[in-house]
Parts: structure tokens; C-alpha cells; sequence
């Protein structure tokens, strides 16, 4: 169920020309993909987003985006799969181009800044989500997990079977110590 409280479609070329910023709280709820990775989808990530515009020395200019966000979701431990509070701080900086070819192109050789392609729609809450997931750790368990005791083990162990050298030492035992 997508329940988006606000639409997060921003004008990314808008916002570095103005050098605006923009903050907020996106629920885990509205974030569909991320919240099918956590134990549940309580919680919200806040969210702040800083543009700005630098002119080149040859003329033009470049537009640039910063966003942060923090929170804590709860992923599932991989041992109980109880609930894990895992806290996300992430910060990342973006250099916007026009197109999503100049993206891709540009996006090998800048080292500096994630190369995305700007939009007068674009949707912040997507990207949102994208960070998130790529913070999350690929592996949440409890420090001092106690694994629940698994009943099929138990029965394993009510039933204890013989040890095999022990029903071979009996059958030498039987056959007057003559094994064939």
C-alpha cells in the first residue's frame, strides 16, 4: 500500500539556480521497496536537501544537490528474525546534468559526486528510498542473538540414537569376537 502524505516532486534545476533547501520526514510506510526489506515499516527517515548553482571559469555554470537523512528503521536479524533498530546517517552529494546519457557517461569519471540527471519533476522521495537501501547492511543480527530453541531438535535429542561403535563393539561382542 503506497501512502505518500506529500508529493516530494521537486525542480531540481529550479532549486540550484535559486540555491534553495528543502527539508522534511518521509515515513518508511511510503517507501514500499525499502520497507520490504525491514522486520516492519515503522518509523521515518528525515531528509534535508541543499542546491546550489557554481558558475565555470569558461563560461556556464553547474548545478549541484546535497542530501542528507537519518533515521532508524528496523531490519530483521538473520539468526531470530526479531526486529533490529538499525540507524541510517547518510550524506551524499550530487552533481545534476540534463540527461540521463550525460549521467551515465559523466558519472565514470567524476570521483567527487554521484553524476544524476536533473529534472523539473523529479522525485525526491525515490531517491530518498534509493539511498536508504543502499545504506542498509547486508547482514542485521542481534548482538547477544538467543536463538528459539527449535522443537524438532529436541525430539532429535529425546530420541538419542545408539552410537554406531557402540552396536559394533555389542556385535563383536555376540559373535564371540569373530567379525567376518
Amino acid at each position: 500500500m503506497i501512502r505518500r502524505t506529500m508529493p516530494l516532486t521537486i525542480d531540481t534545476f529550479e532549486l540550484a539556480r535559486t540555491g534553495a533547501a528543502r527539508d522534511g520526514e518521509l515515513p518508511v510506510l511510503d517507501m514500499p521497496r525499502l520497507a520490504s526489506l525491514l522486520h516492519d515499516a515503522d518509523g521515518a527517515l528525515a531528509w534535508s536537501l541543499h542546491a546550489r548553482r557554481e558558475p565555470r571559469p569558461e563560461g556556464g555554470a553547474d548545478d549541484f544537490m546535497r542530501l542528507a537523512i537519518d533515521g532508524t528503521v528496523s531490519a530483521g536479524c538473520v539468526r531470530c528474525l526479531g526486529p533490529v533498530p538499525v540507524a541510517l546517517s547518510i550524506e551524499r552529494s550530487y552533481r545534476l546534468v540534463r540527461s540521463e546519457e550525460e549521467a551515465e557517461r559523466l558519472d565514470l569519471e567524476d570521483t567527487e559526486f554521484d553524476v544524476i540527471a536533473g529534472s523539473r519533476r523529479f522525485d525526491l522521495a525515490e531517491l530518498i528510498e534509493d539511498e536508504a537501501i543502499m545504506a542498509l547492511p547486508p547482514v542485521v543480527r542481534h548482538e547477544d542473538c538467543a536463538i528459539p530453541a527449535d522443537p524438532a531438535a529436541d525430539e532429535v535429542a529425546a530420541d538419542e540414537r545408539p552410537n554406531p561403535f557402540a552396536v559394533l563393539q555389542r556385535l563383536r561382542r555376540d559373535e564371540g569376537g569373530n567379525l567376518n
